[in-house]
């Protein structure tokens, strides 16, 4: 039988918390539950048993959810963890046990069975980390750090091998001490983002990577992963909401194929991005390429081929490099601009350098290209009209802008020249290296040049209410002028909103987006 021990007794001196911090939230939600939805993803876990003073059992949700054993704490951890093991040996037969903190959130149910696993050759499996830093004595001996290590929970034990010999006035915190000499130990030093809470300023970074990037860990744990890493916020909040079928078939293919690519691309690790909404997006280090990006899109968006063409067409003077792709797993290897921040308007030399080179290095559509996916923009409007039956919302409002655009894109840029665009070149696509800006995520549109301005002008006006929207169209306005003419790049706004306005009726389940950008269009109408 294989029991996991969660240590749940600890006061939090140090924390300085009118509570103990296992029972502090992190985005609304208590430490100790993340420990305990860790332990419940763990497949090979037979028991659990929660070692904590009852008096807060009430502060747990998943506790009062879980069908575990509590034991009571003890006044030292030592003594608290041979409360926990007396229980197991009263009530079990229990061969294996792995010891976690209730105030390590970064754990997760791999890793435990994992742990399990290795029980089978190894007496105990500490987690465990290298010294980087200096390393002496209060007493200012020189010691070799190579001669020591730090450890750390989660631990593995055999069971009864830890019983016979456990000692609750050992001396010291490192429990694999007691065991005999001669017992074989597991090091394991792939664990590294293993933060155990122990200030009150933990607390925001914890916070930062769970809500953010999720459990940080699994980026160090290339060898396993669970499928469930691959399900992120993002994928959560749209594609799994709007298709959920497809969306977990998809994942499932993902799952199936990523060995191979790990393989096939030297990946030695790699996080999935938490925000992205239209792919999953793994963050990955290479031997071979160094830091990159895995992108894969479903097949039932329909958006692989075109990005895929876009990212081979567009000029590498503005656009982040396309190193691999295999297409019949819908993926792409791309190189990850590192260190990573959104574009703002207000880097304004950035800014300019980056449009002076979409605008001089944009590539003229010809005849001879022959574009297999890659759509004309004029194309994309009139099909959206015909569609103007399945907006959920605003359809009349729609219908109307969508109209005036497609007659005011035949009249202003009907004769037009026409280049291959990003598409979407908007802030949340462009990406600062702390020297310059890199385009990101192209949709893939033939279009007339001042599309590719517009996009990053409606994201810019959109996050500035208080700015106030006229206000801001302007100032915008005047600063995108020096790349493309003015009134052309007003009139290219209107028919790009109205393109916009269909898109946010499927994309959000409220009209409020859809409602600014029509008073957006409103706003430049009086521009002209």
């Amino acid at each position: 039988m294989n029991i996991v021990i969660v240590m749940s007794g600890g006061v939090g001196a140090r924390f300085g918390a009118s509570i103990p911090k296992q029972y502090n939230l992190i985005a609304g939600k208590p430490v100790i539950d993340y420990v305990l939805d860790a332990v419940s993803e763990s497949e090979k876990t037979d028991r659990v048993v929660v070692v904590m003073d009852k008096q807060w059992e009430g502060y747990s949700e998943k506790l009062a959810q879980m069908d575990c054993d509590i034991a009571e704490n003890g006044q030292t951890r030592m003594e608290s963890l041979y409360n926990g093991m007396k229980l197991i040996h009263d009530s079990y037969a229990c061969e294996k046990i792995v010891v976690v903190d209730a105030v390590a959130p970064f754990l997760y149910g791999q890793l435990i069975d994992d742990y399990f696993d290795k029980l089978d050759k190894y007496d105990a499996v500490i987690t465990s980390q290298k010294i980087t830093g200096g390393f002496t004595d209060i007493h200012d001996n020189n010691l070799d750090r190579e001669e020591y290590i730090i450890t750390q929970s989660p631990e593995g034990f055999k069971f009864d091998l830890l019983w016979n010999n456990f000692d609750v006035d050992f001396p010291y915190q490192e429990t694999a001490g007691m065991l005999p000499k001669g017992s074989k130990r597991y090091y394991n030093y792939d664990f590294k983002n293993n933060l155990k809470l122990t200030y009150d300023f933990e607390l925001a970074y914890a916070e930062f990577a769970l809500t953010n990037i999720g459990k940080i860990n699994k980026k160090s744990n290339i060898a396993y992963f669970d499928k469930n890493i691959l399900i992120t916020e993002g994928i959560k909040s749209f594609f799994l909401r709007k298709e959920p079928e497809k969306t977990m078939r998809w994942i499932d293919g993902i799952y199936a194929c990523l060995p191979e690519l790990i393989a096939k691309w030297d990946i030695t690790s790699f996080l999935p991005n938490q925000i992205s909404r239209y792919g999953l997006v793994l963050q990955a280090d290479s031997k071979k390429h160094g830091h990159v990006i895995i992108k894969f899109i479903p097949e039932f968006v329909g958006r692989y081929e075109r990005e895929l063409e876009a990212m081979r067409l567009l000029p590498k003077s503005y656009m982040c490099s396309l190193i691999d792709f295999d297409e019949s797993k819908r993926v792409m290897l791309l190189s990850e601009v590192r260190p990573a921040k959104y574009a703002s308007f207000d880097e304004n030399i950035k800014l300019t350098e980056m449009f002076t080179n979409v605008v001089k290095d944009a590539v003229i559509y010809s005849d001879d290209m022959k574009l297999e996916f890659i759509p004309e923009y004029g194309l994309e409007l009139d099909e959206k009209l015909a569609n103007i039956d399945t907006v959920p919302y605003c359809k009349e409002e729609v219908r109307a802008v969508l109209n005036e655009a497609i007659d005011m894109y035949k009249d202003a840029f009907g004769d037009a020249k026409r280049y291959v665009l990003h598409g979407d070149l908007h802030e949340l696509n462009i990406l600062d290296d702390g020297n310059r800006f890199w385009g990101i995520d192209p949709s893939g549109m033939l279009a007339p040049i001042e599309l590719e301005c517009v996009r990053f002008i409606r994201n810019d006006v959109r996050n500035h209410p208080a700015f106030g929207y006229e206000a801001r169209f302007k100032l915008l306005l005047d600063s995108f002028s020096r790349f493309v003419d003015r009134d052309r790049l007003i009139k290219m706004f209107i028919i790009d909103m109205a393109y916009c306005t269909f898109n946010s009726t499927f994309e959000n389940e409220l009209p409020d987006e859809t409602h600014l950008d029509l008073k957006l269009i409103e706003i430049a109408k009086k521009m002209i």
